[in-house]
């Protein structure tokens, strides 16, 4: 009795946050939207075309707005011409524009 007791607080204890999980979206999270850029910065580099990487965002963000979001992060990366610079410049370049659209300093995001 005892084992099926803590097996069933055990699965709830880990579907919580999984549930949780999936119920966050991220487009208003500019850290998050920074660091997508950064890995879409990164495949960019690493020579995945902008038809890939949109293909691999369909797959992964579900949320309408998410959606948006990572397609316009995708759309400039893929978009400037010559080689973007780096990833680290891409998350930073997203974040703050991020910050600036919601009127909050980067720095408190």
């Amino acid at each position: 009795m005892k084992q099926a007791v803590v097996s069933a607080a055990l699965a709830i204890c880990l579907a919580q946050p999984a549930s949780q999980a999936l119920a966050q979206t991220v487009n208003d999270q500019c850290f998050a939207l920074g660091d997508i850029a950064g890995q879409v910065a990164s495949w960019r580099i690493h020579k995945k075309t902008k038809a890939q990487a949109l293909n691999q965002a369909a797959q992964y963000y579900k949320d309408e707005s998410d959606r948006q979001a990572i397609v316009a992060i995708i759309d400039k990366v893929y978009d400037v011409k010559g080689p973007y610079t780096t990833p680290d410049k891409a998350s930073m370049d997203a974040t703050a524009e991020c910050a600036n659209r919601q009127g909050t300093p980067a720095a408190q995001q």
